[in-house]
């Protein structure tokens, strides 16, 4: 039986993250626009022992249903800055030999010709060091940019999807394997018997083929693919054709869930299930006590502010929140306007559900505060060793490995390097080089 491992992935969004005001910590970095920080920042992963650096994508500003972003900007929320994750990630891959990363592209804003090509450039270019997170760019905001495009329901968001990954796999495949021959003498450089048209006519797309790049370095053609979501038509989507799944999820309750739907759906897709890995968000707070890790955790939550944080829960909700009460309490919030969530993550609702059984009369404005605080992703709290207790756990029973969100940009990741990463190196839990 071969040995399990957890994989590890620093998740490298800016200003914000997980935790809304990371910014404003005062280890971090401020300046998201210089090559230098980035390129660090690989070296610093790849050294520590991380697997992936996953970056994320959005195509607005972070805005609210009302299509206002001058709050949730002016806090420096998460996605103020979005770089374009290919040309982010180039710089990174140069300098790093074993680190591999995720870059996120939308299927809705991209024609599946160039996302093959971009990525199979990357796929080159990295020796198979990256992974395609697949995403729909569901919500209204996403739109304003490209408001030549009608809006998809959700199940033509996923209908289109599937299409883009069927034209691309056909497009990653359309070289065999040593369809390359170089034969100078002869004059012949490729063998195009070895070369296939996709000649794809579908409901979104009319693609004829062949890509115009080799087969990648990979055994199969094109990089891993990477998806979060929790809804059944996502679940659906990931049992068809995903590698990894990224988990937002509030416990280890609903990572086991999640993997196993998307599993058993795997199953009937033909696929090997124990093949598809769930990797989840974490948010470790670590301290050289226990008391100094709790100590630190106040302080992060000291940073969120108010507006910040109504702002926050009113994106969650798809809503303006301006005429509601920040004192009302949860449950009277909740059986007032009901609730359903604007991203396919997972993170609201059983995070909702959780706090409901603690304190139904709970004020508004706290649950905002501490859904800003970790997004409804498990807050690990503790020294290196009771980090490593919490994530061994998770492992053992829940998920596949972690995505590491930070409360401080760049040094979270330094930090667990040093506090954690030798404490999974002592118990067999990560692989060692």
């Amino acid at each position: 039986m071969t040995e399990r491992h957890m994989l590890l992935s620093a998740y490298v969004l800016v200003p914000g993250s997980h935790f809304g005001a990371m910014w404003r910590h005062p280890y971090s970095e401020v300046d998201y626009c210089r090559r230098e920080l980035f390129e660090s920042l690989a070296l610093s992963l790849e050294r520590g022992g991380f697997d992936y650096a996953f970056i994320p994508e959005s195509l607005a500003l972070p805005m609210g249903a009302d299509g206002h972003y001058e709050t949730m900007v002016e806090a420096g929320w998460v996605g103020t800055v979005r770089h374009d994750p290919v040309a982010l990630v180039a710089p990174m891959l140069s300098v790093t030999r074993r680190l591999k990363f995720t870059v996120t592209l939308s299927t809705t804003f991209n024609e599946p010709y160039h996302l093959a090509r971009t990525l199979s450039t990357l796929d080159h270019f990295s020796d198979g060091r990256v992974a395609w997170n697949v995403v729909t760019s569901a919500g209204p905001s996403n739109h304003l940019n490209f408001a030549h495009l009608p809006p998809l329901s959700h199940e033509d968001l996923f209908a289109r999807a599937d299409e883009v990954l069927d034209v691309c796999r056909g497009l990653w495949g359309s070289w065999e394997k040593n369809a390359v021959v170089a034969d100078k003498a002869r004059g012949v450089y490729a063998d195009t018997g070895r070369i296939h048209p996709v000649a794809h006519k579908g409901r979104f797309f009319d693609v004829q083929g062949p890509l115009t790049l080799p087969r990648g370095p990979g055994a199969d053609p094109g990089p891993v693919l990477m998806m979060a979501g929790t809804s059944p038509r996502f679940c659906d989507f990931a049992a068809r054709w995903g590698e990894v799944v990224f988990a937002i999820q509030s416990d280890g309750a609903g990572m086991r869930k999640l993997r196993a739907d998307i599993r058993a759906r795997a199953a009937r897709y033909g696929r090997d299930p124990e093949s598809i890995r769930l990797m989840a968000a974490v948010q470790p707070v670590i301290g050289e006590t226990r008391d100094i890790a709790k100590a630190r955790a106040a302080y992060l939550d000291s940073l969120i502010t108010d507006d910040a944080a109504m702002s926050f829960f009113a994106v969650m909700f798809g809503g303006d929140l301006s005429s509601v009460k920040r004192q009302m309490t949860l449950q009277s919030f909740l059986d007032m306007r009901g609730y359903s969530r604007m991203v396919d993550a997972g993170g609201l609702m059983p995070w909702l559900a959780q706090l409901m059984e603690e304190d139904p009369s709970m004020p508004v404005i706290d649950a905002a505060r501490r859904f800003s605080g970790s997004t409804g992703t498990p807050r690990l709290v503790g020294t290196g060793a009771d980090i490593a207790d919490q994530l061994e756990a998770l492992f053992d029973d829940s998920c596949d490995g972690f995505v590491i969100t930070p409360t401080h940009f760049p040094g979270t990741f330094d930090e667990f390097a040093h506090a954690v990463m030798p404490e999974l190196r002592a118990r067999g839990l990560i692989a060692v080089e």
